[in-house]
């Protein structure tokens, strides 16, 4: 009976331990949703997809989300992780009192960029140990595991061996890849595609989803070899749709 017991207390514990949350972040006011939002909680952090969409893991029965984005509140919600597996979040934009500045709806993405990267300062600059920090000259029975002339430093042999699946380099790739999106968005935008192949609605979406450029390929390119990688592209997509009528 008391190991039953034992037992059902241990299945409790992990039922809460690994619950997920997710949810979608947008703007409150407009109700556009907020892509690049950082979301955390005490033990793991994530950011928002294109569609403000996020999930992340709960540690506790109870525990605290937090939400930040360049331009908008801090946004803090204690959680119950029996009633939060859906929740939706709108923030509210950060008031700023400015002098003779004329605020436009369109922002600066080298701006965010430059932003984020102060605010994640210390997940930018983090990076795997190098060999200099794992191994030193020794003069002796010096450090942790002294050898012959050298001494090795586990601590740092086992951060080189698993920082790829630390919380550090996990954000790094996402708001890496974040900026990434924001450069091919910026240059492959709508605006651009629609004014030259004349696609409105559903077609220009997936127009833009079928040939969007990646971040390597379009690095590479000018905007004239942009303009020229448009048209091509949607030559090929008539071509495709012609032989699927036949």
């Amino acid at each position: 009976m008391r190991g039953l017991l034992i037992l059902l207390l241990i299945c409790a514990c992990l039922s809460s331990y690994g619950q997920t949350v997710s949810g979608i972040v947008s703007d409150k006011r407009t109700g556009q949703p907020l892509t690049g939002a950082w979301v955390a909680t005490s033990k793991a952090n994530v950011i928002t997809g294109i569609q403000g969409e996020f999930s992340i893991v709960g540690t506790k029965t109870k525990d605290t989300l937090w939400v930040k984005m360049q331009g908008y509140k801090l946004y803090v919600l204690p959680l119950n992780l029996a009633n939060s597996k859906s929740i939706r979040i709108g923030l509210e934009a950060a008031v700023i009192e400015l002098n003779e500045v004329h605020v436009t709806a369109k922002r600066d993405r080298i701006k965010d960029s430059l932003n984020n990267r102060k605010m994640f300062a210390k997940e930018f600059n983090s990076s795997a140990p190098k060999l200099k920090d794992m191994i030193a000259p020794s003069g002796g029975n010096v450090g942790p595991i002294p050898m012959v002339g050298i001494t090795i430093v586990p601590s740092q042999v086992i951060r080189a061996l698993t920082y790829k699946h630390s919380r550090e380099y996990k954000l790094k790739k996402e708001l890496i890849r974040d900026e990434q999106n924001r450069y091919i968005d910026s240059r492959f935008s709508e605006n651009l595609v629609s004014s030259i192949t004349n696609l409105k609605g559903d077609s220009l979406l997936d127009f833009m989803d079928r040939y969007r450029p990646g971040i390597d390929q379009i690095k590479k390119m000018s905007d004239y070899d942009i303009r020229v990688y448009i048209k091509v592209s949607q030559q090929k997509m008539m071509r495709d749709s012609l032989i699927k009528t036949k």
